[in-house]
């Protein structure tokens, strides 16, 4: 005798991809968390067309295992003890002798600040973190509102994963095989326009918002600042000369990056304690294991699509209906832009990589330049 639930159970089996799709649409409007709807999704798919559980654990486990994701641990935690070490507010008081006496000065720090710190965490949650604590205070107490002080901190925050170190590029380098040092390197020149864009809107928003500037700094201030950041400064120099030298690996120059603001924080400046260790290293911990979480979970919602042949129909149907690599920028751009406002950039990396780079190969779009694109994109 049939029961109830036996018509749902053969309906959903004739269209397991749409249940599944549906099934993670649901999740996500009642704001269940992406990678638990991603997993629960793809495992009602399994469930439905009868697969062997086992790809869970296959599947899940066979993302993580890559030598090249330990870089995002310790670019996590070189990030939090950058903070914990007052590495940051020395990189405030040298952006601030420098530019704080532009028209807009402080909203002109918080960009060149976030531009510092870039090169030294690969972070855009740890940049914006400490300069919301540290600097959107003092922008309020002098005329900001806070309103703007969080849009620019916000909006500066994403130069951080633009300029190296970047844990989105390091994400990107792996689903795709790419090398992580080229995206590495491919993303400074983005940045730094970035950073030059931002401060050109900021001194016309300031002229029209009536914003003060600080007074100039004079020589002894700036010679102290210079002095007290100097050796922070060294970070990049040593990230990026040892990639560009072959010294290391991303992954090494993830562990180099930690050592050195450990020591920094440690021995130099004697602002980082046992406390401070361990808050830094829990903090560590929690957004390690959300990430990695996140691209487990992405990794076996990709397996079903892939299973499905979802990849290949959406590749057939743009390669079929799109005539130039400039067009495929075009709308893969502003299909970024969009997906961006719904989902994580881990998620969408893992999940539109496999559709998106044959795609890039296809029309002769250079691999590297696509990806620093794509990161810059999905940070908005």
């Amino acid at each position: 005798m049939p029961t109830l639930f036996e018509p749902i159970v053969d309906m959903l089996a004739g269209q397991p991809l749409f249940m599944m799709v549906g099934l993670l649409l649901l999740m996500m409007a009642i704001k269940v968390p992406i990678a638990v709807a991603m997993g629960m999704a793809s495992i009602a798919y399994l469930l439905v067309t009868g697969a062997n559980l086992r790809l869970v654990a296959q599947t899940t486990i066979s993302n993580l295992n890559s030598f090249t994701l330990l870089a995002i641990p310790f670019f996590v935690l070189a990030g939090e003890l950058m903070n914990a070490s007052g590495v940051s507010e020395r990189l405030i008081g040298l952006a601030q002798v420098f530019v704080g006496h532009v028209r807009g000065g402080l909203a002109h720090v918080n960009v060149v600040t976030s531009t510092l710190m870039a090169g030294m965490s690969g972070s855009a949650a740890a940049d914006a973190a400490m300069t919301s604590r540290v600097l959107n205070p003092v922008m309020v107490k002098r005329g900001y509102s806070p309103e703007y002080a969080a849009a620019v901190t916000a909006a500066s925050a994403t130069i951080g994963p633009i300029i190296p170190p970047s844990i989105p590029m390091v994400l990107v380098g792996v689903v795709n095989e790419l090398s992580v040092g080229r995206l590495f390197f491919g993303g400074v020149v983005p940045g730094l326009l970035m950073t030059g864009g931002m401060m050109v809107l900021i001194w016309f928003q300031a002229k029209r918002r009536g914003f003060e500037a600080s007074p100039r700094a004079t020589f002894p201030q700036i010679v102290t600042a210079t002095r007290r950041a100097i050796l922070p400064m060294f970070a990049p120099v040593i990230i990026l000369g040892g990639m560009m030298g072959g010294l290391f690996t991303p992954t090494e120059a993830a562990v180099v990056a930690v050592v050195y603001m450990g020591g920094l924080g440690a021995f130099a400046y004697r602002t980082i304690g046992w406390a401070a260790l361990n808050s830094a290293l829990l903090n560590t911990v929690s957004i390690t294991a959300r990430i990695m979480f996140i691209v487990a979970m992405a990794g076996l919602f990709g397996w079903v699509l892939t299973a499905e042949q979802v990849v290949n129909r959406m590749g057939d149907f743009l390669g079929a209906n799109i005539g130039s690599g400039a067009m495929l920028l075009l709308w893969l751009n502003v299909l970024f832009l969009l997906l961006g406002c719904l989902l994580n950039l881990v998620t969408l990396v893992i999940l539109l990589s496999p559709v998106v780079f044959p795609l890039v190969y296809s029309f002769g779009i250079d691999p590297i330049h696509f990806g620093v694109v794509m990161v810059l994109n999905l940070m908005i």
